[in-house]
């Protein structure tokens, strides 16, 4: 990176804890930029069957807090097909949610001002524990076709999500505070693959550890979306 930019990007208009997680994209090979707003960044790198997009900033969903890292790429499959994945208890607390809004007569506003992934909760249900196999203890997940949603869980990306939560089980038995989840949530949508993490600071190992689950989750959808086509919802 030229010392000009470094020293704009990290100098008093910019925020000097983000020079570590620049300086690890710029190894693997990604583009770093803050945003406009200066309240947030993007790195991008473009790959042979497509580019993945990494973002950090002021969250866009309510229900992860204040700050949340997002990653985005594209994945060939048909825009109507959708599919969200989440920690079971999340959803329990975001269906909660929607039953009393849809339960209160504000059906317009569940409609008009509700995020997609909250409104399929509605729409469909959720897989149950046959389906989800061993992610029932942590994980629950909703989807439009749930043949093609039950065969992308029992692949790589549903042993990446093993390990996730017998993480937190192994902090918990520890007695540790870190013996949690993360906050996140994993969809499938409009042709796109989306995972949003709560995250209020940052930092190149939380990054490295999302995009590890990410990749694994494009790889499969990619590998599956010829399946998804063909398939009625």
């Amino acid at each position: 990176m030229p010392r000009r930019l470094r020293d704009w990007l990290f100098g008093r208009q910019g925020r000097a804890h983000w020079q570590e997680i620049a300086q690890w994209g710029e190894a693997q090979g990604w583009q770093f930029k803050t945003t406009p707003a200066r309240d947030g960044f993007v790195m991008e790198q473009a790959g042979a069957d497509g580019s993945v997009r990494i973002e950090w900033g002021p969250s866009q969903r309510r229900y992860l807090g204040k700050w949340e890292l997002r990653l985005r790429a594209e994945t060939g499959l048909d825009p109507q097909a959708y599919a969200l994945l989440m920690p079971r208890v999340m959803m329990e607390g975001l269906e909660r949610e929607v039953f009393v809004q849809f339960t209160g007569g504000v059906q317009t506003r569940l409609d008009e001002e509700t995020p997609e992934e909250m409104r399929w909760l509605a729409m469909s249900p959720r897989l149950g524990s046959a389906q989800m196999g061993g992610l029932k203890s942590w994980f629950a997940a909703v989807g439009n076709n749930v043949d093609w949603l039950t065969g992308w869980l029992h692949s790589g990306l549903g042993d990446r999500l093993l390990h996730w939560g017998r993480l937190a089980d192994e902090a918990n038995a520890a007695g540790s505070a870190a013996g949690q989840l993360p906050t996140f949530a994993l969809l499938v949508y409009r042709g796109h693959l989306v995972m949003r993490r709560a995250l209020s600071d940052p930092e190149v190992s939380t990054i490295r550890e999302s995009l590890t689950l990410f990749d694994e989750a494009l790889r499969e959808v990619r590998m599956r979306r010829d399946g998804l086509q063909d398939a009625a919802p």
